[in-house]
């Protein structure tokens, strides 16, 4: 992973993290809640800066960020007319739901910017080729090498990898006719697809080829199809959250901050289109992961507000409220160690 994967999967997180504390930011200036500050990041600050009254800190540490607002951690405002507390619940829950609002917002603004500009990606592929081919396989023997472009087995066009694998496996034994382009000339190859093991049959080479990227017809049709392409990502989101709890998905899965910039990273260089596509993914991942129940998370608060409302505004004792917040924030730092040493040893183990 090179420097500059890295710093492109910083900024990528950057990006995100600020329009999630930014949703915070605006619905508690709009409720009249007092900010006392806005970070992006933790530990020691980059630079910082005051302004009526809100300090603006950009931070070392660029995996998360905060809006602190007056009420939080001061009992000594607890009568301030700004203190969040004093608001009414829902004032609090616009608050708290603004991130996760934002975030889903930013999913569709990325997704409707690289649609218009790129198409949204396919499960079709163009220019099929030959990435590499296996010393000592068939397709070495018939004369295959590799960027060999391919064109068409037993006759048929291969439209898609599928169309070309399936005729392979169909073929266990029998010399196979594939057409393939070659420094711009058309070659003719036979290759007898083999068994190894108990694998399918194969003829031993990788293939690759162009995503194809697809627009819908104008700025109102992209940005509907961005819109339907963030619930879709929403939907795959969940059921991945409910995979994870019913045991379909074990911890080993997961990813955790070294895994998200290392995916982000090889997403930049794949191009803009994968890149930005990535970034939507993440915000709605960001949006997903902040509405779990768990203390700590904007999920957790809004549990809170949600029993005070049903409890015809009879509130959780503060102090009581602040004690399970941090056992959750304790769980969750304790959940991204694990998952981080897991990320660093797939990346040693790579």
């Amino acid at each position: 992973m090179s420097l500059m994967n890295i710093v492109m999967a910083l900024l990528a997180l950057s990006i995100l993290i600020f329009i999630h504390e930014l949703g915070h930011y605006w619905a508690a200036r709009a409720t009249g809640v007092r900010v006392e500050e806005f970070a992006i990041g933790f530990g020691p600050a980059i630079v910082k800066y005051k302004r009526n009254g809100t300090a603006y800190r950009l931070n070392w540490l660029p995996l998360g960020g905060y809006v602190k607002m007056l009420g939080e951690d001061n009992p000594e405002a607890a009568n301030a007319p700004d203190n969040f507390n004093n608001r009414p619940l829902a004032a609090r829950i616009l608050v708290i739901v603004a991130g996760v609002i934002m975030n889903f917002i930013g999913a569709i603004l990325i997704l409707t910017l690289m649609i218009n500009l790129y198409g949204a990606p396919t499960n079709k592929i163009k220019d099929i080729f030959v990435a590499s081919v296996i010393a000592g396989s068939p397709a070495e023997s018939a004369g295959m090498q590799a960027n060999d472009r391919l064109l068409a087995v037993n006759g048929k066009k291969i439209e898609t990898p599928v169309d070309f694998t399936d005729e392979i496996k169909k073929n266990e034994g029998r010399p196979v006719a594939v057409q393939v382009l070659r420094d711009s000339k058309t070659v003719d190859l036979q290759v007898t697809p083999a068994r190894q093991g108990d694998n399918p049959p194969t003829i031993g080479i990788h293939i690759d080829g162009t995503q194809v990227f697809e627009r819908y017809g104008g700025f109102f049709g992209n940005t509907k199809a961005a819109i339907q392409k963030t619930w879709q990502l929403t939907y795959m989101t969940v059921d991945g959250f409910r995979q994870l709890v019913t045991g379909h998905v074990q911890m080993k899965d997961l990813s955790g901050p070294v895994g998200i910039i290392q995916i982000t990273g090889q997403a930049s260089e794949s191009g803009v289109p994968h890149y930005l596509f990535i970034m939507a993914l993440l915000s709605v991942n960001l949006a997903v992961l902040n509405l779990v129940p768990i203390p700590g998370l904007d999920g957790g608060r809004l549990v809170f507000l949600i029993l005070e409302g049903l409890r015809r505004g009879k509130r959780i004792p503060l102090e009581k409220e602040a004690s399970i917040n941090l056992i959750g924030i304790l769980f969750l730092l304790g959940l991204m160690v694990v998952v981080t040493f897991q990320d660093v040893f797939k990346l040693i183990s790579q």
